[in-house]
């Protein structure tokens, strides 16, 4: 009897032996570790259906099965598919709390999956899903890998032996013979600006003085740190496609701006989103994108310097200004 015990044991033992051990992470076991930074782009449909693809990223840190990070669709203010706490968030994102379960991720909301929750299908690096009950596409791939544990990291990385570096020996400036005359030479000059090539940037930069403002235009306001069009903005929108499509002579340049808190080049980079936030309205009412360029002067160029609130909501703007073909 012990004799049959013993061989009946030993193909459990065989089996226990070869099977593939599962990813530690944190002492618990994860088929997969989705940490690292992803970056992508989400697709879905904004204003009358058309459709949109605008940047997507994500940072997560996984202990076990679980993880948690930070999730940013940037652009999404536009798309009418995505929910309106996710939208609202901007470049702030939104906490996500993850599952991993195989090749399958599930992402969801920190506060309610009923705002966000989306189904990933992990392929290695890459990873692609659809927002739960809303026809937004994510496809992700990771842009850092996934960190690696100190045994691994220690086999993976050969010890490195420093080279030798020669140091050479500092020259000695000669001496002039006597009774020669010593010439200085000039150094070279620098190559003065109107010879410098100048950047795409700059060729292509339109110039603000030969567009002008028309009482018919009217700018619009953005909240603190957004670059989504406000609600009431619609109305000035309207009226602004409107007189544009009655003037299809006129070519419009779309200025952006920002009160003065946050350093010049954030503001830059948030001025030409309001920009481009307010044209892009504009290209989905029918105003062909080749009338339209844009322009951000960040906080150069405020219209109130008194430092309150209602000052600081003035300068939160796009201006729109024109001229002829």
């Amino acid at each position: 009897m012990r004799a049959l015990a013993v061989l009946a044991l030993i193909p459990l033992l065989v089996a226990c032996a070869s099977a593939k051990p599962k990813v530690m992470v944190g002492g618990l076991p994860a088929d997969n570790d989705i940490s690292g930074h992803w970056s992508g782009s989400w697709v879905g449909a904004g204003l009358f259906q058309a459709m949109r693809q605008e940047p997507l990223s994500m940072d997560i840190t996984q202990r076990g099965n679980a993880g948690y990070g930070r999730l940013i669709l940037d652009g999404a203010t536009a798309a009418e598919s995505v929910p309106w706490e996710v939208r609202q968030q901007g470049l702030g994102g939104i906490r996500v709390f993850a599952t991993v379960s195989g090749q399958k991720v599930k992402l969801v909301h920190e506060i309610d999956d009923r705002i966000f929750a989306a189904d990933m299908t992990l392929d290695g690096d890459q990873m692609m899903g659809q927002i739960n009950g809303r026809k937004v596409r994510l496809a992700m791939a990771r842009q850092t890998p996934a960190p690696q544990s100190s045994q691994q990291s220690a086999k993976a990385a050969p010890v490195q032996v420093p080279q030798p570096v020669t140091v050479a020996a500092e020259p000695v400036p000669a001496q002039p013979e006597p009774g020669l005359a010593t010439v200085a030479v000039a150094p070279p000059q620098e190559e003065s600006t109107a010879d410098k090539p100048k950047s795409a940037d700059e060729v292509q930069r339109p110039k603000s003085e030969d567009y002008v403002a028309v009482p018919e235009l009217k700018p619009v306001y953005f909240d603190f740190d957004k670059s989504a069009l406000r609600p009431e903005a619609v109305d000035a929108m309207t009226n602004n496609t409107t007189w544009l499509k009655e003037n299809a002579d006129a070519l419009v340049l779309i200025e952006g701006n920002c009160d003065e808190r946050g350093t010049a080049e954030y503001n830059l980079a948030l001025g030409d989103r309001r920009a481009k936030s307010a044209m892009e309205y504009l290209e989905a009412n029918g105003i062909p994108q080749e009338r339209m360029s844009t322009v951000s002067y960040g906080k150069e160029r405020p219209v109130c310097t008194a430092d309150t609130e209602e000052c600081k909501n003035m300068n939160r703007r796009a201006d729109f200004r024109i001229k002829s073909r």
